[in-house]
This record gives C-alpha cells, structure tokens and sequence, in this order.
C-alpha cells in the first residue's frame, strides 16, 4: 500500500520557491574559468526527475562554476497501479519524488533524494575528474554514485520498498515480491559530457555507463522493459538551451536512460523552473501482454517537476540582509514616531507659550495703564496743591501798623 505525501514534497519546493525575492541563480554570472561551463553564455543544467542536476534521469558531467549553488525540486511520475478501472484517486496514482542537490568548489556536488510516497531515500553526488577547454577537444568527465542509502532493493522508478499497514494501525516496512532481485545501492556510475555555445544559447550531448540502476533488471527480464535498451548501462542524451532574456530560458532535453527514451522541456525564470516530460515513449500504451506488471512497466507515462535553484552563499547574505533591513525599518518606525510625539509636544508648547505671552503683556499693559493713571492722578495733585500755593502765596495782605518814633538824638 502506497501512502500520498507528494503534496508535502510540492509544499516544500513551493516555500522554498518563496524566496523567489532572492536572485535567481548565477546561470548569468562572469567567471574567469576559461572552461565553457563558466563562460557568461553558459546556462545551468535543470535538476533531473529524482538525483541531481543533468537531463531526464541521466547525469551529466557537469558541476555548477559557482560554489554553494543548491537545486530543491519535487517531481511526480502518473504510474497507474490499477489493472482495471477502479476508485483509485490522482493522488495515490502520483510517485513522487523529492530531491536537493548542492554544488562545491566548481568539482563537487552532492545531495539527498527522497524517494516516493512512503517515503524512502539515498544520497547521491558526483566528481568532476576532467573539465572540458575551449581549445582542447576532449569532453568533460565525471565520475558519481546514486541510490547510497539503506534501500537495497530499489529499481529505476524508485518504487522498489513499500509500506504496509495492518489493519490495528501498526506500518511495516516491506519489499514488494517483483523487487527483492534488485540489488542497487550503490549505483555507480562515468558520464562524458561535451558542450558548445551558439551565441546566447548552448547544446551539449552525453555518453555514460552505469551499474545498478542503470543495469539490474531484478531477473525480470522483459516484464521490466520491453524495449528501448541500446546495450544494458549504457545512457545516452543531449540538451539544447535557448535563452529566452536575460532572467529566464527554455531547455529542450531528449535522452536514453538506459531503458527507455524519454523526452521534454523546462523552463525556467529567476530559478523557479517548471518541467514537462514523456517518459517510455518507445513502449505507447498500457498492454496486459506485456506481462504481470503492466500497470507499473511498459507503456508512455507522463512527468512534471516544480523547482528552484539558487545559491547558499546569496541566501544566507540576503537572509542576514533581509534581518538587518528588518531591524532598520523597525528602528526608522520608532523614530518616526518620536519625531511625530516631540512635534506634536513642541506644538502644544507652542501654544501655550503663545496663550502665556499674550497674557502676561495683558497683565503688564493693563498694570501700564493703572500706574499711568496713578502717575497723572499725582501729577494732577501735585499741580493743583502748587496751584492753590501759589494762590496762597499772592493772597496774603500787607503790614498797616506804624513804625516805632526814633529816641536817637540827631547829631549835630
């Protein structure tokens, strides 16, 4: 029994894909790598439906010239389990897969794969042994392992273990009878990849060998694949990108994953990329001839992928940038509103001043004027008090009484 948390994985990429504010990825970037994967002209390589960066399924040997570059997709696979029409909803009929995948040091990537609904998982990475040169005309070569994790049995849909729930509720980990053949952890893998520029666009084509998933069929022989293997771990693809503007372009992706031939398109702009694909387009539809696993091997399924590449180094620096602007604005708020309470203080203090000033110039013009009046009201006292001495002063009568008569002898 399959459990349904593809929506969990989709969630994930989408939050993620929130941060869309941040740059988009250094696909624009100028490196002074003389190798054409750093030139400014090169495009970035879309992450693959379930193991890092490349095509389809296949890898490439490629590895991101810009250190700390990280890729977070979800995919899903339409794999109709149900013999005949049944009440199975989309959901259950949806394997979906979840993946991150980071680059380092323009040699090394490495990433976590989490496999189907129930869900299981395994790492994979790769290194980058040879870089290809403008002037020289080998490819680039890379050597990489996928599936490193406890899940021995897996198979090329990644469907190989399952859980099964007892009816008190208990879950138990199992292996489906079909699958305990499978033996691929680890699946190791070389990959050749050479690539040429057209202007703003560029086109690469890859040759590759691989154990594992890439060649264990579990001894089911044609129940597993029918048809479309060129020689058992041989994969095989090409990609051509076309750039589109300067924040979005268009890759076109066809490929043999070793199995099956599949093809499709993503596109992508500012790093959220969405990807459409076919998938065992060799087989066409669903045939019970084919064998007992028809409803899960043989016939054209159809693939889509939501995802956002961008670099670790510019989200954290955006994160802390982000923070710091957060703690500006919210500082700028307080001023603000510092300002507007010390203005709004200032103009009551104002008014106030205003109301003091003109009441106490009322007070000192109405004192003015008492003690004007006071001064005139003395003045005019003093004036009349001079006045009625004076009048005093000429009023007075003279003397009517005679002198005294001499008693002085004349002198002869």
């Amino acid at each position: 029994m399959r459990t349904t948390r593809w929506k969990i994985a989709l969630v994930s990429s989408a939050l993620l894909g929130a941060q869309a504010s941040a740059p988009a990825l250094a696909a624009q970037d100028v490196s002074s790598d003389t190798s054409l994967a750093a030139s400014t002209n090169a495009i970035l390589y879309p992450a693959t439906l379930d193991f890092g960066t490349g095509l389809i399924d296949d890898p490439v040997a490629w590895v991101s010239p810009n250190s700390g570059d990280i890729w977070v997709q979800a995919s899903g696979k339409i794999v109709s389990y149900c013999a005949t029409p049944c009440t199975i909803n989309f959901a259950d009929k949806l394997n979906s897969n979840f993946s991150i995948d980071t680059h380092w040091k323009q040699r090394f990537s490495v990433g976590l794969s989490v496999y189907s609904q129930n869900p299981d998982y395994g790492f994979f990475g790769q290194a980058l042994i040879l870089k290809q040169q403008p002037t020289k005309a080998w490819p680039s070569i890379a050597l990489g392992f996928r599936n490193l994790g406890p899940y021995t049995h897996e198979e090329r849909f990644l469907v190989g273990h399952d859980i099964y729930v007892s009816p008190t509720g208990g879950i138990t980990d199992t292996t489906p009878g079909y699958a305990r053949h499978f033996h691929t952890v680890p699946t190791l893998y070389a990959v050749a990849t050479r690539e040429a520029t057209f202007g703003r666009n560029s086109a690469s084509f890859s040759l590759g060998y691989g154990s594992g998933i890439f060649h264990d069929d579990g001894e089911l022989g044609r129940v597993y694949n029918d048809k479309g293997t060129i020689a058992k771990g041989l994969f095989l693809g090409a990609r051509y990108a076309l750039r589109t503007s300067e924040n979005s372009n268009v890759t076109v992706l066809a490929e043999n994953n070793g199995w099956d031939w599949n093809a499709g398109v993503v596109g992508n702009w500012r790093g959220l990329s969405l990807g459409l694909y076919g998938t065992e387009l060799e087989e066409g539809g669903k045939n019970p001839s084919r064998g007992p696993l028809y409803t899960i091997y043989n016939y054209a399924k159809f693939n889509l992928s939501l995802g956002y590449s961008g670099n670790l180094h510019d989200i954290a620096h955006g994160t802390v940038l982000r923070a710091r602007i957060g703690e500006l604005e919210q500082e700028q708020l307080r001023l603000r509103a510092q300002i507007a309470q010390r203005q709004h203080k200032i103009e009551e203090l104002q008014v106030a001043l205003q109301k003091a000033q003109g009441g106490e110039l009322a007070e000192v013009a109405k004192r003015r004027e008492q003690l004007d009046a006071q001064i005139q009201e003395e003045q005019e006292a003093i004036k009349r008090a001079e006045e009625r001495l004076n009048q005093l002063q000429g009023e007075t009568p003279a003397s009517t009484t005679p002198p005294a008569p001499s008693t002085t002898t004349p002198p002869r």
